[in-house]
């Protein structure tokens, strides 16, 4: 009975929405005549074969390069928003023709928006929820970006059609993609974990293990969660309730007690908080608050953008905009928070759905996997990073650079990382020992020979990495036949393989051994070592997740690491 009367209240704030406009766009939900045509979603798709080498799923708050909106007699979204947006990046705009584009360029230059970077793709579209029919990104083999397209989940031909148009405007290359998708019903981290509700199985024939296989293919999502859906509506869209602020941080809205979803609500929120995030611990679960289901002030602050270094979070003049605003500057340090007052925002509708980023196909991509907890040290902490600019520029000489902090971050020493393995994207620097229960805040920031910068955390300083130093040990790593002058393994943590490498100045033989936290051998090798650098790559896709102990030994000495499998 809740559920329907929602779905009346929608469909008369909908319908007062377009008689105010005097323009026609198809609601978010379905109208009964499209109900009537569902067996054409996804009929005439055709499904291409999948990216090949390694594919990487672009997350929302990483590098954009502009933001999707549409036009069709109204913007769905502020004109203040879109001149704030176009301050940082390009705005591109669906329009249907010169027209459209002349009357658009007309209301922005009336408004404040930074026409320069403005630009205009030409299209009939049925709706304005670009969030919904937009073409997700991807990163191949951390050179270039392409476009993974999917059949819309509803019979709009129009907006099924605009992530080949994209492509196309963009210059990109086009995948598609057989599972029947939405894309506010859709999150991923950029690491390889991707978040739905249920709503995929709903309308998709295929079983959950084949679109997972589907999803790692095509999108490089190796962790895939398919969750209950709290909200309880006609529209079962993740962005209704819940948003990755980054690899490890994820917002989700909190309801009251007299609210009959609550518990819904707070398994959705305690899913998470118990789910390791791709650096291996638990993600921190940050709650915003939203009025009771029957109140009349409808609060979508998890349908918010992220647009580089901006969040955009709707207000709705509920007493609790400010509070929305807290949570957000609280959660994420370093980033401008703008409020975006509508009253046309509802809770299965709002910012987020009316937008969508274009990922930076010139980014600077910054790849690692952080220390946190207590990390013993043996001789320093080694930081490892990948770095890669998918322009194909050239690493500024004297970057990337690790900044750390054993002060709570008042100064930082500035430490260049090594290119380890020479033309790699794969760089090192050790953090000096530091006494036990030290904690040491640290970030990392690359350099093109453009001057494009990226950090990793995204913000770099104003919310680091950090970990505590544990106990320190001498390793006698001389001996009479043999002095090792390096010995490391990265990517540490790492996920389906690391590097073993060796520097030594006299050819040699030593025994690579690696033990689980039992103490149990699992992997041996009697290794010829060169003079010179060594480099041996170790597979562990077949490793549980867990501490283990690699083991670099000759007759006299033993050289020890501890590696993290995620």
């Amino acid at each position: 009975m809740k559920k329907s009367l929602a779905f009346i209240i929608l469909l008369f704030q909908v319908t007062i929405i377009l008689s105010q406009s005097k323009i026609y766009i198809a609601p978010h939900y379905m109208t009964a005549d499209e109900l009537l045509r569902v067996d054409e979603i996804g009929k005439n798709f055709v499904e291409t074969s999948p990216p090949t080498g390694e594919v990487r799923n672009i997350a929302e708050f990483e590098q954009m390069e502009g933001v999707l909106i549409t036009y069709d007699g109204s913007f769905g979204i502020p004109l203040s928003a879109i001149a704030e947006m176009s301050q940082d990046c390009k705005v591109t705009t669906i329009v249907s023709g010169s027209g459209q584009q002349t009357t658009v360029t007309n209301l922005f230059n009336s408004n404040g928006v930074n026409i320069s970077n403005c630009n205009f793709l030409y299209s009939t579209i049925d709706s304005w929820w670009a969030r919904d029919y937009s073409p997700w990104y991807i990163a191949i083999d951390n050179q270039e970006v392409a476009i993974v397209d999917f059949p819309y989940n509803r019979p709009r031909p129009n907006d099924d059609e605009i992530p080949k148009k994209m492509a196309t405007f963009l210059g990109e290359t086009w995948y598609g993609m057989d599972v029947i998708n939405t894309g506010g019903n859709y999150m991923c981290d950029g690491y390889g974990i991707a978040a739905q509700t249920d709503l995929v199985l709903d309308e998709e024939n295929q079983t959950e293990a084949q679109i997972k296989v589907k999803m790692e293919n095509y999108l490089g999502i190796t962790n895939y969660y398919v969750r209950p859906d709290p909200l309880d509506d006609y529209i079962k869209h993740i962005d209704c309730w819940g948003k990755f602020l980054d690899v490890d941080k994820i917002i989700i809205t909190q309801v009251p007690t007299s609210d009959y979803r609550y518990a819904d609500y707070e398994a959705a929120a305690a899913f998470f908080a118990e789910t390791n995030c791709s650096f291996g611990y638990p993600y921190q679960v940050i709650r915003v608050q939203a009025a009771d289901f029957d109140a009349s002030d409808t609060n979508p602050y998890t349908n918010s953008l992220i647009l580089n270094n901006k969040v955009f979070v709707p207000q709705t003049g509920s007493s609790f905009d400010d509070e929305a605003i807290t949570v957000y500057e609280l959660a994420m340090p370093g980033y401008e928070i703008i409020g975006v007052y509508s009253n046309a925002w509802y809770s299965t509708d709002a910012l987020h759905c009316r937008t969508y980023g274009i990922a930076d196909r010139e980014m600077l991509y910054i790849k690692h996997y952080p220390l946190f907890d207590v990390v013993d040290s043996e001789q320093g902490y080694s930081i490892n990073a990948e770095v890669y600019s998918y322009a194909g520029n050239e690493i500024a000489t004297g970057y990337p650079k690790l900044f750390y902090s054993i002060d709570n971050g008042l100064t930082y020493e500035e430490i260049v990382m090594q290119n380890i393995i020479t033309k790699s994207g794969i760089y090192q620097a050790v953090i000096p020992e530091q006494p036990e229960g030290t904690e040491i805040l640290y970030y990392i920031q690359a350099t093109d020979n453009v001057e494009k910068t990226a950090y990793n955390p995204y913000v770099g300083e104003a919310d680091p990495h950090n970990f505590t130093a544990g106990e320190t040990s001498s390793v006698d790593i001389t001996e009479e036949n043999i002095r090792v002058d390096y010995f490391n393994i990265y990517p540490n943590p790492c996920i389906d393989l690391f590097f073993v490498w060796i520097e030594v100045e006299i050819e040699t033989e030593m025994q690579l051994s690696v033990y689980n936290i039992s103490g149990s051998l699992i992997y041996s090798e009697n290794l010829e070592i060169i003079k010179g650098d060594n480099l041996k790559k170790i597979e562990v896709s077949d490793l549980s997740s867990g501490i283990y102990t690699v083991k670099l030994q000759s007759e006299k000495s033993t050289l020890i690491k501890k590696l993290i499998v995620r």
